[in-house]
């Protein structure tokens, strides 16, 4: 159930271009072009109320398997910052999945003792954090959308 529908890594980063670059010259991966591209700003609900967040995204879309790098740039990134670790480029921040109720894995997350930590949306993107890192040593993120959304 919690491991479902995978559709995506993420990684976190304090350098979104270099992290790029090693992924590119490294492991082969062609993020979309980012040329251009500005800060994504958006509203999250946290623990702590409604805040504002600013980060710089990098995609590639290997066949239904979403690579995402993440770097946290204002606001409210508690959740990725704390995960970037000093001399280390990039590091595992959750495994992405398809989840058709967030309500639904919310309460399956929350009677395990794991708590979400960051709601949200992006267009037509409903998602949510899950902190899993006692556990796993990373959080789950899960997103419902339109079916069409998930076409590739």
């Amino acid at each position: 159930m919690f491991f479902e529908n995978q559709y995506q890594i993420s990684y976190v980063t304090a350098d979104l271009r270099k992290a790029t670059e090693l992924l590119e010259s490294r492991f082969g991966v062609e993020f979309r072009d980012l040329s251009g591209q500005d800060l994504i700003r958006n509203t999250v609900w946290t623990p702590e109320g409604d805040a504002e967040i600013a980060m710089r995204i990098a995609i590639a879309t290997l066949g239904h398997l979403t690579i995402e790098l993440l770097e946290p740039v204002s606001g409210a990134t508690k959740i990725f910052t704390d995960m970037i670790e000093p001399g280390r480029l990039v590091k595992l921040h959750h495994f992405g999945m398809r989840c058709s109720d967030l309500a639904a894995m919310r309460s399956e997350n929350e009677k395990l003792g794991r708590k979400v930590v960051m709601e949200g949306g992006y267009k037509t993107v409903r998602f949510m954090y899950v902190d899993a890192r006692a556990e796993l040593g990373h959080y789950m993120g899960y997103s419902t959308a339109p079916p069409g959304f998930w076409d590739r």
